[in-house]
């Protein structure tokens, strides 16, 4: 199977799914701080569940290449919880995993969700057109 390398400067029209996120700052500051694993996006908001067995070090190694076989009962234990974030007014650090990143370690990228305030699907469209 052929990895898929992502860069900082295109993370942002990238699948987001399956990657470990950090609420740096938000307009709400109640979710200031939050961390934990993108498990659904929607064109305002990000899914994320919290509450990964053993803290974000760790949880790493729960993301997966296919994301849709990642098993979430042994990613996360009965203590987490989704917390439903909007992405206008918050500022999200993303971790790439090792495996995907384009420097082959892991790395953290700060994005401003106002640059995601689009369909996933249609973020990925646009990446296709900036590589033409």
């Amino acid at each position: 199977m052929t990895q898929i390398e992502i860069t900082p400067a295109e993370l942002p029209y990238h699948e987001l799914i399956g990657l470990l996120v950090k609420v740096d700052s938000s307009c709400d500051p109640t979710i200031n701080g939050l961390s934990g694993l993108v498990i659904d996006e929607t064109r305002n908001t990000l899914k994320i569940e919290t509450g990964l067995k053993s803290g974000l070090d760790d949880a790493a190694s729960c993301v997966v290449t296919d994301l849709h076989t990642l098993s979430r009962m042994e990613a996360v234990n009965t203590a987490s919880r989704v917390v439903t974030v909007p992405k206008k007014g918050t500022v999200f650090v993303f971790t790439l995993p090792e495996r995907i990143s384009q420097t082959g370690r892991q790395i953290s990228v700060q994005i401003d969700g106002n640059i995601t305030l689009s369909q996933p699907q249609n973020r990925i469209k646009n990446l296709k057109k900036s590589r033409k």
